[in-house]
This record gives structure tokens, C-alpha cells and sequence, in this order.
């Protein structure tokens, strides 16, 4: 592995979008929106996307400096256009339009359609708590997971991110899929030579599998859940293809499948004075905190933790990132007429982020 600091990724995305033809500006917030990923120890979802991002932009997949589009609109429903635009900026719009209108109505909801991949949902969560605001997103991914007892993958992974501000300490974030796991940590396991754990995944066939092969382009991910109890992840991915798809008016009839993305903002302060809230979740997570550990933990953390410490770290340490995943971006840099040696790392570096290392553990 190579180590790279938060500042040479953030030039080297912003040079490479330039050089296809984006705008500083725009250049500049996707490549900080997936360096934020790679800070938190989400590699799924970081800087390993540039080269795919930059070729949807040559081919014409992508149109750098798209704006919204107001198709239906209410006090507090909005729905978009996203004019096939970059998702980071598109989603962005759409997050700022949502947080607007909550501030005026308490509560409000955005559906987007067309646009390209949003990459964390975290990210746009993350934009309502900066605002004393309780955030809420869902887009569909890929099509990886079963159906509750079939073998076909039918079911987008459909992630979803809640985020909810915290007096102390880091904000609650929920940012998880309903398949269990991410396309783009499949790949890294695939490159580090790694299984899965048993449970997850299923070969064409429906046989159990540890291969990381399979899950996205062949077999199938099972339904999240523990063995026996995987109809709740499958109920509930249900719900948010609705959401996401039938509801918003992004819904791929011929391969039924949702196509779009769903926004939500609540303003905290027009429920109650966000200060007694702040207190109210602090009182709550330190009873949480407070029960006896499990065999194999020193601590317990809320949700969003995990990836709020391990960013103070990668901050002060650098962004660990494997040798196949920089070569890949050295050679889109050249692609682009960059020069590598003006993007300088250190060798060496490792991956300890607890949703790699402690998933097992129950």
C-alpha cells in the first residue's frame, strides 16, 4: 500500500476533471466529496472512482455544469430534473432546495431523476446537520441483491443515510446499503485477495459463497440480515424502491427497477428549541454507552463514530490506499497529459477501520 495526504488527492482530482473539461469549482467539490469518503475509511466510495467519473465525462455520459429542473413542485415536495449532471453537484442543488423549504414548512422531501452516481449518501445527510437539521437519503445502486427466497438478483443494494445532530462528540450518521456490502468494497477486496464473510453472497447457481467475485456482476448478495431474518432487508429495500423509483417518477419500466434519488430535511427547531434536542441525544447515547461490553470490544460507538474517528486520524496520518488502486490513478493522469511525479506519496500504510475488522465479531 501507498500513503497520500488529504491535499494531494484533492489536487489530483481537481487537475484530472479540469483536464476533461469541468469547472474548477465543480471539479473541486466532487473530488472533496470523494476524499471526504476516503477520509472516513469509506474506500468504497473515494478517489478510486476519478478514472470512471472522467471517462463518463469524455464520453459524454456526464454533463459537467448541469443545473436542476423544477418538474413538480409544493410548500414541501420538490421533484428534479437532474439533466444527467454530475450527482455530487445535482444532489447538492437538490439537498440545498430541501433544507430551504424545511426551514419554511418543518418537514421536506426532493425527488431527483436523472443524474449521475451520488457516490456516499452520507454526504448529502451530512449537509442537513450542518444546518441544526435531521437529514435523510436513498438512492437505488446497483442491481446485486435477492429477493427473500430466490437466487436472481431483482433488488437494487439501495443504500440509505440518516444523519441527526449531537451536542458532543460525533453526530449520529447512519450510511449503510441493504445488501451487505458495497459494490466498490467488493473491488477491494477482490484486489487485496480477500473473502467475504460466509452469508453474504451467492453464486449463479444459489450455492454459498466467499468469492468476492460474485455479488455484483454474477451471483447475487443476500437480503441484510442475520441467517433466517433476512426478509426484514428485503422488506425494507422494497420500501425504498418505491421511494426512490415509483413514487419520485424515476422508475425504469422495462427493467423495473427505481432509477432516481430521495432527499429528506427536518427542522429540528420547529419541533423544539435544538439545543434541548442536543441535550436530549446526548443524555440518550451515553445511557447507550453505558451497558457492559461485548467479548471482543474495548468501547462501545454510536453510528457515524467509527468513520468520525478514523477521519481525525487519516487527517493527521494520510489516506492509505492500495498499490493497484494508484496505479489506476496515475495512468488516468497520464491519460490526461498530468505528470505522476507531481503527486507525491509515501510507501507503506494500512486499513483498520472498524467496518472492515469488526463485522465478524457478531
Amino acid at each position: 500500500m501507498i500513503t497520500v495526504t488529504k491535499e494531494v488527492l484533492m489536487d489530483y482530482g481537481t487537475k484530472v476533471f479540469e483536464a476533461v473539461g469541468v469547472s474548477h469549482d465543480e471539479a473541486e467539490w466532487v473530488t472533496d466529496c470523494l476524499v471526504r469518503s476516503n477520509l472516513k475509511g469509506v474506500d468504497s466510495h473515494g478517489v478510486q472512482h476519478v478514472p470512471r467519473y472522467a471517462g463518463d465525462v469524455r464520453n459524454g455520459k456526464t454533463t459537467p455544469g448541469a443545473q436542476i429542473k423544477m418538474l413538480k413542485e409544493s410548500s414541501s415536495i420538490s421533484i428534479v430534473d437532474g439533466h444527467e449532471g454530475f450527482g455530487y453537484s445535482i444532489a447538492r442543488q437538490a439537498m440545498e432546495l430541501t433544507m430551504k423549504k424545511a426551514k419554511q414548512t418543518g418537514v421536506a422531501f426532493t425527488g431527483i431523476q436523472r443524474l449521475g452516481h451520488i457516490g456516499r449518501v452520507g454526504r448529502w445527510v451530512e449537509m442537513a446537520i450542518e444546518n441544526d437539521m435531521i437529514g435523510i437519503a436513498s438512492q437505488p445502486g446497483g442491481i446485486y441483491v435477492t429477493p427473500w427466497g430466490g437466487i436472481d438478483r431483482k433488488l437494487p443494494i439501495n443504500p440509505v443515510g440518516v444523519a441527526i445532530p449531537t451536542g458532543s462528540g460525533s453526530p449520529f450518521i447512519i450510511d449503510f446499503s441493504l445488501g451487505p456490502v458495497a459494490g466498490g468494497r467488493l473491488s477491494i477486496l477482490k484486489t487485496r485477495g480477500q473473502q467475504v464473510p460466509p452469508g453474504w453472497l451467492i453464486d449463479d447457481e444459489g450455492n454459498p459463497t466467499q468469492d468476492p467475485e460474485y455479488g455484483s456482476t454474477k451471483g447475487a448478495q443476500l437480503p441484510l440480515g442475520q441467517a433466517g431474518l433476512g426478509y426484514k432487508g428485503y422488506a425494507l429495500s422494497m420500501v425504498l424502491s418505491v421511494l426512490t423509483g415509483a413514487l419520485i417518477g424515476a422508475y425504469e419500466q422495462d427493467a423495473h427497477r427505481p432509477s432516481g434519488v430521495f432527499l429528506g430535511a427536518l427542522d429540528i427547531g420547529s419541533f423544539l428549541p435544538i439545543e434541548e434536542f442536543k441535550r436530549n441525544m446526548d443524555d440518550m447515547v451515553a445511557d447507550i454507552k453505558s451497558s457492559r461490553l461485548g467479548k471482543g470490544f474495548d468501547s462501545i460507538l454510536i453510528p457515524g463514530e467509527p468513520e468520525y474517528i478514523e477521519e481525525q486520524k487519516r487527517l493527521k496520518t494520510g489516506i492509505p490506499l492500495d498499490d493497484e488502486i494508484w496505479e489506476n490513478l496515475m495512468n488516468e493522469a497520464k491519460n490526461v497529459g498530468l505528470d505522476p511525479s507531481s503527486f507525491p506519496v509515501k510507501s507503506g500504510g494500512e486499513v483498520n477501520h472498524p467496518s472492515y475488522t469488526l463485522k465478524q465479531q457478531y
